[in-house]
């Protein structure tokens, strides 16, 4: 069974009904669940501090003006983000200086995450996004930290492979446990040529996942426990070989079906499982994917077993099976050629169906990591736009950003929590805590439907200013503010700070 500490016998709203539609995700609308309160934190552990960091108090200065400005002004333009030509200036050399390196930037957005962990139940999600600056190969300097795409032999590309962290409790994103930088060499070469089915995991690319969970291990220590997400592209027989332990576990999406210690397959086996449930779940209208709304019956389907060993890594030392639970939600009747199938494995021991649909909604999280790179990308910070001349610069600059935007998902989240998400002075200070106050007079309508009705100490409350800012019209018939028209807003509350100070400087001359 799952650790006491998830199972109470206090009932509470499945948190996904109240999270954004377009996660789709099989679920329920009630289970019993609840966590022991997580401690108390930090307020400076949510924002940059880069005191000593580079052996230069202006670097670590103007470093933290540039995040500063990064978190109120979501773009990638150095020149947008500068108030003078001296400042603009004073941005590229810190990006540019050698003493600002990937590895201290990285280095201090986890040790902030170190000082959040300490007792509490946590969700690490990992993913890979690729930065792709193609357009702007004719500028960018050569041997600068590129490499080959995903999909062509472009030399103008890198990655990022973050471990994004939640609270299991109340779903609260905390911060990076890690962050892996990296770019597939030029003359790399192919599959075939370096034998890759016979290189060993740690000479993959692949490794990152275990790379990545590692290094969050080091970070997380001292939490309750920690549930590391992934993707298809996690399910590695090595990973679940070295990774897991009494305190750190996987849940995974199953990428292909595999032998069972008992000589049967795993999709199989799933499929003759007992039938645990069923229940329905509101699908919303997605054009990009053909998909129109529906109600959909999700059959629950889960089974312990022991996974057997690949052929081809018998002798290397791995276990020869491990024990891990499958869990399967699939759609039935479903009047469309794309129905909901999801296999799950963990290495939580499952019994009950409550604890499999908590794995459910644990792996649907997967979904702020999706919105995390669309900020970094396209409508938010438009990172494949950024004019700076060197990858180098560029990769240090995503790295702040990653950190930055951060805000913009907290309030996504906040707004779709009961509770109103985290408290108010986690996320904004008290400038513009204050400058919100006297925004939100002005959007307070005549009726009770266009109201702030949250409680102001909550960050849910400075999303429904934040969102009317950026477009929203502030009616629950609408829906919540997107990302998109968070992002959007806090651009016009950095634009509306910026005014009052110019205000108040007029004043005094």
């Amino acid at each position: 069974m799952i650790d006491d500490y998830l199972i109470d016998d206090v009932a509470i709203e499945y948190r996904t009904r109240n999270k954004p539609a377009c996660r789709q995700l099989p679920c329920v609308h009630k289970f019993r669940v609840t966590f022991a309160k997580p401690p108390a934190m930090s307020l400076s552990s949510f924002f940059v501090d880069y005191s000593g960091l580079f052996g230069d108090v202006r670097l670590a200065r103007r470093g933290e003006t540039l995040w500063n400005r990064l978190s109120l002004t979501p773009c990638s333009s150095i020149r947008q983000l500068s108030g003078n030509n001296a400042e603009q200036r004073a941005y590229y050399r810190f990006l540019h200086n050698e003493k600002v390196s990937e590895t201290v930037l990285i280095e201090e957005a986890v040790g902030r995450m170190k000082e959040l962990s300490t007792d509490r139940h946590l969700l690490c999600i990992q993913d890979t996004s690729e930065i792709n600056l193609i357009k702007h190969q004719d500028r960018l300097q050569s041997n600068s930290g590129l490499g080959r795409s995903d999909n062509s032999e472009s030399g103008c590309c890198f990655k990022v492979h973050p471990g994004l962290v939640i609270d299991a409790y109340n779903a609260h994103l905390l911060g990076y446990s890690h962050i892996k930088v990296f770019h597939r060499p030029e003359e790399l070469p192919n599959r075939i040529e370096r034998k890759y089915k016979k290189q060993e995991i740690q000479e993959k690319e692949s490794f990152k996942w275990i790379e990545v969970a590692q290094q969050s291990k080091i970070v997380l220590k001292d939490a309750a426990s920690v549930t590391f997400i992934e993707d298809r592209e996690g399910d590695i027989y090595e990973q679940f070989a070295i990774v897991p332990d009494d305190k750190f576990h996987l849940l995974v999406r199953s990428r292909t079906t595999r032998k069972l210690s008992d000589g049967t397959s795993l999709y199989q086996s799933i499929q003759n499982a007992p039938l645990a449930g069923t229940y329905q779940v509101d699908i919303p209208t997605d054009k990009r994917k053909n998909q129109y709304k529906r109600t959909a019956t999700i059959e629950l389907r889960f089974m312990n077993c022991e996974l057997q060993c690949p052929t081809n890594l018998r002798g290397k030392g791995y276990p020869s099976t491990i024990e891990v639970c499958c869990i399967a939600a699939k759609e039935i009747d479903c009047p469309t050629s794309n129905p909901i199938d999801w296999k799950l494995i963990t290495t939580h021991k499952i019994s009950t169906w409550e604890e499999a649909i908590l794995m459910i909604d644990w792996y649907g999280s997967r979904w702020y990591i999706e919105q995390l790179f669309r900020l970094l990308k396209k409508q938010g910070f438009g990172v494949e736009e950024s004019e700076l001349e060197s990858g180098w610069a560029i990769r240090k600059l995503v790295i702040m950003q990653m950190t930055a935007l951060l805000k913009i998902l907290q309030m996504n989240i906040a707004y779709a929590a009961p509770e109103g998400g985290q408290p108010i002075d986690e996320v904004f200070d008290s400038r513009e805590i204050q400058v919100l106050h006297l925004i939100n007079k002005k959007f307070q309508g005549k009726t009770v439907k266009l109201g702030n009705h949250n409680d102001p100490l909550t960050t849910k409350w400075a999303t429904w200013i934040i969102g009317r800012l950026g477009g929203w019209k502030g009616y629950d018939s609408q829906g919540p503010p997107g990302v998109i028209i968070l992002k959007r807003g806090l651009e016009r509350l950095g634009y509306i700070i910026e005014g009052i100070e110019l205000g108040k400087d007029m004043y005094t001359q």
